[in-house]
């Protein structure tokens, strides 16, 4: 199988309907690949395990065009299995090209026959293996499918930092988040996202509040003032109010970035604890929204816009594809307190995604990096520098899959032809 051909170099002018016909799908196989951290990662607020190196396989998609073109991307957090991918029929033969609405050289969004797969995050997965296709065929980058560059790097924050210092033999408590912490700063990132809400299940009761509090100062006076430092809870303060605002004051004046899914999202809960901070001259920005994959996630998108409410917006970028994420973020530029991060856990192609559209929308302040490995696949190019990630000008993702990879495959491919 290779990676690009025919008719990669040609020009495309004017609209959809004057482009010559391009290569059309062939075959779209799902598989999940084993991949690895790059050290040990501990248990968050609801996990019942550590995550440890491997965590979980991940599934990797496959277009295959009819000019032998391979196109790689990576399917989301929604159920997946044959009857999904089966209802995916109607792709098979379809035009490359003819997914996207063009205006020359660049989409402009998706075609109305396309909708129906692309904006339903039940399907949306498939279109990150469209565009690295598409992108091969064309012999350009994705983000440079959609417009150009307005940024040169792109900054992550590690989000690797769980409740290490609850599951490592003899751990010296928050010493232990001290010194990972300096570690990460040591590999050169700039930010650092720290797992809390110990007191869920880990550590219940106050002591995981005050493990929290003591978890969070200790990161900052490792890390130093300047440097970026956001909380995620997974909502382990869910009936624990009293403990989240004790643990939102203790830490307000650390200087913390955003905080996460503090609790199971509700607008005015949140409109609550920020005016209990307010009260006390003090400000913590509110991020959420990974889980908001249901059909009508525009329409809640923008309500947690219009909210005032909500800071950060967070839609999971494996799970809602490519377009959704980036007309959320367009949707977004209308209100100046908004802005778009990426979700990404466990999907080195989901952190590869964020950086392309990233590139080309000022509203997105940083991409969620969780430094997983996917052996399946090689991205040779990308290059981490101070404390940023820069995008190649290779073609679609920039990626191509491991020689030999189906040793990494460890459950039986599906396929649709």
């Amino acid at each position: 199988m290779t990676l690009g051909s025919g008719i990669a170099t040609q020009a495309f002018p004017g609209s959809l309907d004057k482009l010559d016909k391009g290569p059309t799908v062939k075959k779209i196989t799902v598989f999940a690949g084993s991949g690895s951290f790059y050290r040990f990662i501990g248990p968050n607020s609801y996990d019942e395990k550590p995550k440890g190196i491997h965590g979980h396989t991940r599934r990797t998609v496959l277009v295959e065009l009819s000019d032998d073109t391979i196109g790689i991307g990576t399917v989301g957090y929604r159920t997946f299995n044959k009857k999904v991918l089966a209802e995916l029929r109607p792709l098979i033969g379809k035009d490359i090209f003819s997914f996207f609405k063009w205006q020359g050289d660049k989409i402009m969004g998706v075609s109305t026959s396309s909708q129906k797969y692309l904006y339903d995050s039940a399907y949306s997965w498939v279109e990150s293996a469209i565009l690295d296709a598409l992108g091969k065929v064309k012999n350009k980058p994705v983000y440079r499918l959609f417009g150009e560059s307005v940024k040169e790097g792109i900054d992550p924050y590690d989000g690797t930092l769980y409740f290490a210092d609850l599951v490592y033999p003899n751990s010296k408590g928050v010493e232990l988040i001290s010194e990972i912490g300096k570690r990460i700063k040591n590999d050169g990132y700039r930010a650092i996202k720290l797992k809390v809400g110990r007191c869920d299940k880990w550590m219940p009761g106050e002591a995981g509040v005050e493990q929290d509090i003591e978890a969070f100062i200790a990161l900052r006076e490792a890390v130093g003032t300047n440097f970026s430092l956001m909380t995620d809870a997974n909502n382990g303060y869910k009936g624990k109010l009293d403990w989240a605002l004790r643990f939102l004051k203790a830490c307000a004046p650390y200087n913390m970035y955003f905080m996460e899914e503090l609790i199971p999202d509700n607008t005015e809960t949140y409109k609550q604890l920020r005016d209990a901070l307010h009260a006390e001259n003090l400000h913590i920005p509110i991020a959420d929204g990974e889980s908001i994959w249901m059909e009508d996630m525009m329409d809640v998108f923008h309500d947690y816009c219009e909210s005032g409410v909500y800071s950060y917006i967070q839609p999971d970028i494996p799970t809602c594809g490519f377009s959704n994420i980036l007309r959320i973020a367009r949707m977004a530029e209308k209100y100046p307190h908004v802005r778009l991060i990426p979700h990404v856990w466990q999907s080195q192609m989901g952190l590869l995604m964020s950086a392309h559209v990233a590139k080309i929308q000022r509203n997105i302040p940083f991409v969620e990096d969780s430094r997983y490995n996917e052996h399946v696949m090689l991205a040779p190019d990308y290059v981490f520098n101070g404390g940023q990630w820069f995008v190649p000008e290779n073609p679609g993702w920039g990626v191509s899959l491991t020689p030999g990879y189906e040793e990494y495959i460890e459950e039986s491919p599906i396929e649709l032809k």
